[in-house]
């Protein structure tokens, strides 16, 4: 299954970062077993995998250069999703989704040199099929260089703006953290989406840095307006904050053709 290609992204027509681009896993699962009855007369649901029925690569995106900053879900988009039968996988109903293709898990390396991903439709190869196609185009933001940006000394307490460079972030909740032994844990909200930062640094009142570890994040939005949510586990307790942030510099997004046939084969 190991079919890769060398790609060389365009933006805007600029030549730009050198990305692999290979399929990493393939699972197809087909209608399980479901028994008859309504409520608590209904026994236990039987699916292969414990997953629902549907078909899903894995792709595993390298870069031999720049480091990987993520990836656009709502501007990549799949063209062919099915097999070489003809089968169109995208127009099968998922459970608890609709017809189409879903973008599943995005997962960064720690060193951002690679990304892993998953393409989820309802549809499974029919039955004769040798090969699953798929084609598109991904759109993948990458950068080099970054800078550092920090906002003035601000008080830790809900509600508070912390300015950096352009970028806004309010403080939603600070305090002890639910679980663990770190002494403090601090919640923010903004219109900015921390993966687009290539880190958060924070330091005490006199400048001196603070270990921290990044424990979750989030978003909601409606009507194509996100807030996104994220939160840090501080090594030491303070009142008062300066929150670093080192932002990418040479951001840009390259385009990253798929036209791909992917056999059982590992």
């Amino acid at each position: 299954m190991k079919k890769a290609m060398m790609v060389f992204g365009l933006v805007v027509g600029m030549a730009s970062a050198q990305v692999d681009v290979s399929v990493a896993g393939l699972q197809v699962v087909d209608k399980g077993y479901k028994p008859e009855g309504e409520g608590e007369n209904k026994g236990k649901e039987l699916r292969a995998f414990n997953w629902n029925s549907g078909s899903r690569v894995a792709l595993l995106l390298e870069s031999k250069g720049k480091s990987i900053v993520g990836l656009d879900e709502r501007g990549s988009g799949i063209t062919v999703f099915g097999d070489d039968l003809g089968t169109d996988f995208t127009k099968t109903k998922r459970r608890f989704s609709r017809e189409g293709v879903n973008f599943g898990f995005v997962n960064l390396s720690d060193d951002g040199k690679a990304l892993m991903m998953d393409i989820e439709a309802g549809g499974v190869p029919k039955k004769g099929a040798k090969n699953i196609i798929l084609k598109g185009e991904l759109l993948v933001s990458v950068a080099s260089k970054s800078a550092l940006k920090k906002s003035k000394v601000v008080d830790v307490k809900k509600g508070a703006k912390v300015v950096a460079g352009e970028n806004t972030f309010e403080i939603e909740e600070a305090g002890k953290p639910d679980w663990g032994d770190d002494p403090m844990s601090i919640s923010f909200t903004s219109s900015v989406n921390h993966k687009d930062f290539k880190n958060f640094i924070f330091y005490d009142a006199d400048g001196k840095v603070i270990e921290s570890k990044r424990t979750s994040s989030g978003s909601m939005g409606i009507f194509g307006k996100k807030t996104y949510t994220v939160t840090f586990n501080l090594k030491k307790k303070v009142d008062k904050i300066i929150l670093g942030l080192d932002e990418w510099t040479d951001l840009e997004v390259i385009k990253l053709p798929l036209d791909l046939k992917i056999g059982a084969g590992l």
